[in-house]
């Protein structure tokens, strides 16, 4: 009788642990889920880094007469009347 229990005992203790290590809310499971949540966390940041330089450009663009020129001779290479344009062209 007291190895039938013991026997019980420890299926009882095997079943529970299996299920804690690799049952739907298990260890396992929360060891993945910690690494999904710091990957995200992560590109959150950097998403959130582009999204500060972009409103700062846009308060820019918004704001000054310069900053809509910078970018226009920069981005669409525009040139003001009387100015020279050259270019330099790296040969290879």
């Amino acid at each position: 009788m007291a190895r039938l229990l013991i026997f019980f005992f420890v299926c009882a203790v095997g079943y529970q642990s299996y299920h804690l290590y690799f049952g739907e809310q298990g260890v396992k499971r929360q060891e993945e889920l910690a690494k999904q949540i710091a990957y995200q966390e992560r590109i959150n940041l950097r998403l959130k880094h582009r999204n500060q330089a972009l409103r700062a450009q846009v308060h820019d663009l918004r704001l000054g007469e310069e900053a809509v020129e910078e970018h226009v001779r920069s981005e669409l290479q525009y040139i003001k009347d009387g100015e020279v344009f050259y270019r330099m062209v790296n040969k290879k």
